[in-house]
């Protein structure tokens, strides 16, 4: 008896031991399903991260908006865009690490009937509306109804209009679902306004306003400039006009979280950049009290390099301290940009609450306090003393201090140009005319041979895959 109790119990020890503890086989520090709210914010630090970097190979619009020259290698402000693969890789940056993560969160909040669920949504949308505004203003036709889709490798490319108009769409939606009293993501997801619905709110106004400018020279089918901009304005309390709710990505001291400028002015050990003297000459001229938070001095002096040659880095002013700071704020909409787009918008004669000239001298107030450059009555006295002796009309006063404005948006600051031609004082490169600054970029070079009918319509749509053609906000 003894025997047959022992073989049991040894057998149920057996049994015991073979089951398998499929706890086991998860990798908890690999989970299979990422959770949406992940995705977001990694899609949102690729966005910002995008929009800020300085890396030759992602980012040359502080280059084409003309506030720096380089050194030794001068190829990309000779507007060589093949040499590099600077078009695939903010293409692939925005389709891949930026829309696709968007859709994931998006699906994912969804499934999981996640809480705030609207506003987070609504937060998607928008940082969906701005990522395709982006590649709409940079390139032209893109794809856009068939894009995202793994199982179609060619796409068709939409045209940038509609597009366009889809997105005012989108955004008016996404603008309505906002409860800007309510919650969000939570904190620690959210790496722009840290929870606050308020921020975003705001930043999507202020988008609206931006995109709404864009097309104030240009009719397209369902979208008009003026009501657009009036609508968006309709409210200033809705709008972003403190550098308190400027739209950027709040980096950190320590890499990989730091301001990506950091990583090409410091950690890079490069000294591939310095002032331009198109825009340090300006400055000077203006007495402008931002020109010494912008740039260092040589020789107790500040002295340009020669945009479109390579410069010494050791005779030329480098970028201001503070861009040698790891968590420099990476604003892409601030209080000043909004301003000088609501005194574009009263220049033209639309019912935005103010003044051509009130919201100018705000803008450049704004702009000085955001990067510390004097105090707020220094600032002021600035500001009007910049309405009286910069150059030109209404418009083109706007034009011209926004551009300085926006010194470390160098995509828009690019687009101010496109926009405004000759209101700005650019020079052309050495063995150059105005006429070979880039107006569009060209599209990937992988397109053409994966996507070769996508490729080929969109090219013949825009008036040809060059980089000087016209897109369609942009009239001469």
């Amino acid at each position: 008896m003894k025997k047959i109790f022992l073989t049991i119990f040894c057998f149920s020890i057996l049994l015991a031991s073979c089951e398998v503890d499929e706890g086991l086989n998860i990798d908890k520090k690999n989970p299979t399903e990422v959770p949406g709210s992940g995705l977001f914010t990694n899609a949102t630090r690729n966005f910002f991260d995008l929009m800020q970097s300085a890396s030759v190979n992602f980012n040359v619009f502080r280059l084409y908006s003309q506030y720096w020259a380089q050194t030794t290698y001068p190829d990309e402000s000779q507007y060589n865009q093949v040499t590099r693969n600077i078009s695939e890789n903010m293409w692939n940056t925005i389709y891949r690490d930026v829309l696709q993560d968007l859709k994931g969160a998006r699906e994912t909040l969804i499934e999981n009937e996640a809480d705030n669920l609207d506003n987070k949504l609504a937060i998607i949308e928008f940082m969906e509306v701005y990522s395709y505004a982006f590649l709409v203003e940079t390139f032209g036709n893109v794809p856009y109804t068939e894009a995202l889709d793994p199982t179609n490798p060619s796409p068709v490319y939409d045209d940038a209009e509609t597009i366009y108009a889809d997105l005012f769409s989108r955004l008016n939606a996404a603008i309505a679902q906002m409860d800007p009293s309510g919650e969000g993501f939570e904190p620690e997801q959210d790496p722009v306004y840290n929870g606050d619905m308020t921020g975003w709110y705001k930043a999507a106004n202020s988008l609206k306003l931006r995109m709404a400018m864009r097309l104030a020279e240009v009719d397209i089918a369902g979208v008009n400039s003026q009501t657009a901009a009036e609508e968006a304005a309709s409210d200033l309390n809705d709008l972003i006009l403190s550098n308190q709710y400027n739209f950027g990505i709040k980096y950190l001291g320590g890499a990989p979280n730091t301001n990506p400028v950091w990583v090409s002015l410091v950690q890079s050990g490069r000294t591939d950049f310095v002032g331009a003297n198109t825009f340090v000459d300006v400055l000077e001229d203006l007495d402008d009290p931002r020109l010494e938070e912008y740039f260092q001095t040589v020789g107790g002096e500040y002295i340009g390099g020669v945009y479109g040659s390579a410069n010494s880095p050791s005779s030329f002013s480098l970028p201001g301290e503070q861009l040698y700071d790891p968590t420099l704020p990476g604003n892409v909409i601030t209080a000043s940009e909004v301003y000088f787009l609501l005194a574009e918008a009263a220049a033209r004669g639309y019912n935005v609450g103010g003044t051509a000239e009130e919201f100018f001298e705000e803008g450049v107030v704004a702009s000085v306090l955001e990067w510390n450059a004097a105090s707020e009555t220094e600032a002021e006295e600035y500001a009007a003393r910049a309405w009286a002796e910069t150059p030109g009309d209404e418009l083109a006063k706007i034009a011209y201090q926004k551009w300085i404005a926006l010194y470390n948006n160098g995509f828009e600051g690019w687009t101010v140009y496109r926009l405004f031609d000759d209101a700005l004082p650019f020079n052309a490169p050495p063995e150059m005319t105005l006429e070979d600054i880039p107006t569009r970029f060209l599209y990937p070079t992988s397109e053409a041979t994966l996507n070769p009918s996508g490729y080929q319509a969109a090219a013949s749509a825009i008036g040809g895959d060059t980089k000087t053609t016209r897109l369609f906000f942009d009239v001469e």
